[in-house]
């Protein structure tokens, strides 16, 4: 790990990781960014299969959204089990679930049945979310946690780019089968890597020293500034990229007239500079404190959906603005994501998990109701997701110049 640059003044007891872990490489980043990867692998991987499936089972958005909605309320649950029991346990229940599920999935024959199916693995996917951020905290002080997350979040980004090609592939041979119990491999490979090369990052020892109670300590992390910022700049940056990934495809087809193949690259190109974000976030946190960097990079989110509107305000939406706003967006939710995941946690090692849960339960229940509300008008206009992506930008930017510079103020 990297020293703590001296623009970093955090207090000398967030500068220390939680254990005082072995050397840590790419084995631990590699699963990092598996664990993290299965969210797009659960969601992502099983898009090119959603036309067979409705041919065969009827309409497959519910198996979307329930998904979505388990996974985000389950965190509440996990984090606290993963601060007492350790973060093993939790991550095998969630990895085993994930594969039974997905491998049930491929086998049932009602619509019913493979919402459940996707309903517990959603929970599942909370277990392995919520402890792969959590695990971050455990092992690594504040800012190295930032950086090591930036990299798994690079590998998210490479798991998010191949995901669907791999689900189409897979169409062609399997209409939706294939899809859904490649989901339910994933997970097999989850489940055997974190028994055989996954060591206990959070002790026992340090689960017991808390003496407060679960609603204590949830009320202590839900007050703290640092928490409250971080977990909003990360809500805002997610919901305003859910927006765009709910409607592009609508944009892009029907307002522009794209093909399937050529949305299809141009959504691969978010992927693209997504990753370059996470690598632009690494640049900044050698150079500056993480609060300083979102002034840097909130200007990218800013400049996205403000270009979009600009333009289509003086002459009409064009698809090759649209296409360079979403790519200056995903390089600001590079660095967003990173900083403010781990910023959220980075208070709290007794509660990582908690933190962990909490943060990411907002993040998904705020991007599930920004769905519901931007949906009735997806169409053949482009006009709602200019003024989501301008908002949106708009949100991120005055959260990293206000709230997360207050929650700094003296350091």
């Amino acid at each position: 790990m990297r020293s703590t640059p001296p623009t970093w003044n955090c207090d000398s007891a967030l500068n220390k990781a939680t254990v005082a872990p072995a050397p840590i490489g790419w084995r631990y980043i590699i699963l990092l960014a598996l664990l993290l990867g299965a969210q797009p692998v659960a969601t992502d991987l099983y898009l090119p299969a959603l036309p067979a499936l409705a041919r065969e089972l009827g309409n497959p958005s519910l198996t979307m959204t329930a998904m979505m909605l388990s996974f985000g309320i389950a965190q509440l649950f996990w984090g606290p089990l993963s601060d007492r029991y350790g973060r093993k346990p939790i991550l095998i229940i969630g990895a085993l679930g994930f594969a039974v599920c997905g491998l049930i999935g491929a086998t049932v024959d009602s619509m019913n049945s493979l919402v459940l199916a996707r309903i517990a693995q959603g929970v599942s996917l909370a277990a392995l979310i919520v402890c792969a951020r959590a695990t971050v905290r455990d092992l690594f002080a504040p800012i190295d946690g930032m950086r090591v997350l930036s990299k798994g979040l690079s590998g998210l980004g490479l798991i998010a780019l191949l995901s669907p090609i791999l689900g189409a592939a897979l169409a062609t041979f399997s209409p939706w089968r294939g899809a859904v119990g490649a989901i339910g491999m994933y997970g097999l490979v989850l489940l055997l890597w974190v028994v055989f090369g996954y060591r206990e990052s959070r002790p026992t020892a340090s689960a017991e020293a808390s003496s407060l109670s679960h609603w204590q300590a949830m009320k202590q992390v839900a007050r703290g500034p640092k928490f409250r910022a971080w977990t909003a700049l990360t809500t805002a940056s997610y919901a305003t990229l859910f927006c765009f990934l709910l409607s592009s495809a609508f944009v892009y087809i029907n307002a522009f007239g794209f093909t399937p193949m050529q949305c299809g690259i141009v959504l691969a190109l978010n992927c693209v500079f997504y990753i370059a974000g996470t690598y632009f976030c690494r640049f900044l946190l050698r150079r500056m404190a993480p609060n300083r960097a979102l002034k840097f990079s909130s200007v990218f989110s800013l400049s996205s959906g403000w270009l979009m509107l600009i333009v289509a305000l003086i002459w009409q939406p064009m698809a090759w603005v649209m296409i360079v706003g979403q790519c200056l967006f995903a390089v600001g939710h590079g660095v967003a994501q990173p900083t403010a995941q781990a910023g959220a946690i980075a208070d709290y090692p007794e509660h990582a998990g908690r933190a962990a849960s909490m943060s990411g339960f907002v993040m998904m229940i705020t991007a599930y109701l920004v769905g519901q509300l931007i949906s009735p008008y997806l169409g053949d206009n482009a006009w709602p997701l200019i003024i989501a992506m301008a908002v949106g930008g708009t949100a991120v930017t005055v959260i990293s110049w206000t709230f997360v510079q207050r929650a700094y103020a003296g350091e």
